[in-house]
């Protein structure tokens, strides 16, 4: 029989999700290694898609999104983000993550290379992979404060490179970029002549300063901004997210969602409305938890010795674990003592000797979990 693609099986797996897939068999197992909202999806939402079932809105839907969810999620752009994209350049896609699939189905040629964060999150390089570009990393280290430099970086370009993958919150590090910073990356980008793709997915759980998209300075619309709803409203399982993208662009990137999906579940958008047009008061409500969360682990590493990063968004931190295999180290963390992290490698080289604890969990959870990792580190240390 002939082999599998070859891309398929040279692919590496996502390390998140090699331990996801072995805690699930650990009982009284203490889950810090997925980015998964601790609440239910709130009422109302639920009760707008039970309403949208039970009333037989079950057939397939445009395959751009449904236009009234469309128009919540324009509103929702200008109110939060300052924004001005109207319904006609916006995709609702199957999770944040469909939406950059399909976007890198839609710059890259075979070959291409697209410049992504170090450390970042893996299924970045797992869809270049796919869709047959070339992942190139830039560096966005600890010493840094996981701020990438772009006065640093022109020597990643090449005549192949076709776009910038920029992520503020930042999935693993929870980092923040500045205005200041912002403009200098579209300045990069326009500089090269690259696409920016922004990954967006936490804009709305940030803990100091402010939020800065870059499309804010994008006259040239060479910004794809990708949203979703799935930290926001604790709806990640419901599969809803949204792509902004210039005019000049969305007739191909909205073709591409075609031969992947079709169309994003018809009662998930009728919940994403809700969730976009109703009451926002959960929105805050979270925040303030994982605000919460961050600096009861803050406090602990601090008292224990690490040395530590305070994040400013998302719901994740960094931690030092010393040298070695971080995967090994995770491994052996969850086998020995039932706190499954997230290793350090599976975010690219930057990752090494450092492990993501995800903050989106209970007080209790936190610091049981936690405690071990520190006690764990410490016993190494002494070794």
């Amino acid at each position: 029989m002939k082999p599998l693609a070859q891309a398929a099986r040279e692919m590496p797996q996502s390390g998140i999700r090699r331990i996801t897939n072995l805690a699930v068999a650990v009982p009284d197992c203490i889950r810090l290694e997925v980015g998964e909202p601790n609440f239910p999806t709130p009422p109302h939402i639920v009760e707008a898609a039970g309403k949208a079932a039970r009333d037989g809105f079950t057939r397939y839907t445009a395959s751009q999104g449904l236009e009234s969810l469309r128009e919540a999620m324009s509103a929702k752009l200008e109110r939060v983000n300052g924004l001005i994209v109207p319904p006609e350049r916006i995709v609702a896609t199957n999770g944040a993550l469909s939406g950059l699939f399909t976007t890198c189905l839609a710059l890259l040629d075979p070959g291409d290379e697209l410049l992504i964060p170090d450390p970042g999150w893996p299924n970045w390089e797992m869809m270049i992979l796919a869709a047959r570009g070339v992942p190139v990393r830039y560096s966005t280290p600890k010493e840094q404060s996981f701020l990438p430099r772009p006065e640093t970086m022109d020597h990643l370009v090449t005549a192949r490179t076709k776009a910038i993958l920029v992520n503020s919150p930042s999935n693993p590090t929870g980092a923040v970029m500045s205005e200041a910073l912002v403009r200098q990356l579209v300045d990069f980008a326009r500089r090269h002549d690259l696409w920016v793709i922004s990954d967006e997915c936490y804009d709305e759980c940030l803990f100091e300063g402010e939020h800065v998209s870059p499309s804010r300075f994008d006259p040239d619309g060479r910004v794809i901004s990708l949203f979703s709803c799935s930290k926001t409203y604790a709806m990640t399982g419901w599969r809803v997210g949204y792509a902004a993208v210039p005019e000049h662009a969305i007739e191909v990137v909205a073709k591409m969602q075609q031969p992947v999906l079709g169309n994003i579940c018809s009662v998930a958008q009728k919940a994403a409305e809700a969730a976009l047009n109703g009451p926002q008061d959960c929105v805050g409500e979270m925040r303030d938890y994982y605000r919460a969360r961050r600096d009861q682990a803050v406090a602990m590493l601090e008292a224990a010795g690490f040395p530590t990063s305070r994040p400013a968004g998302a719901f994740y931190i960094m931690v030092d674990v010393g040298p070695g295999d971080t995967t090994s180290f995770a491994l052996d963390l969850l086998r020995q003592h039932k706190v499954a992290v997230a290793p350090g490698e599976t975010f690219g080289p930057g990752g090494r000797g450092l492990v993501r604890v995800a903050l989106c969990v209970g007080q209790e959870a936190l610091e049981i979990g936690l405690g071990r990792l520190i006690e764990v580190v410490r016993e190494r240390r002494q070794d």
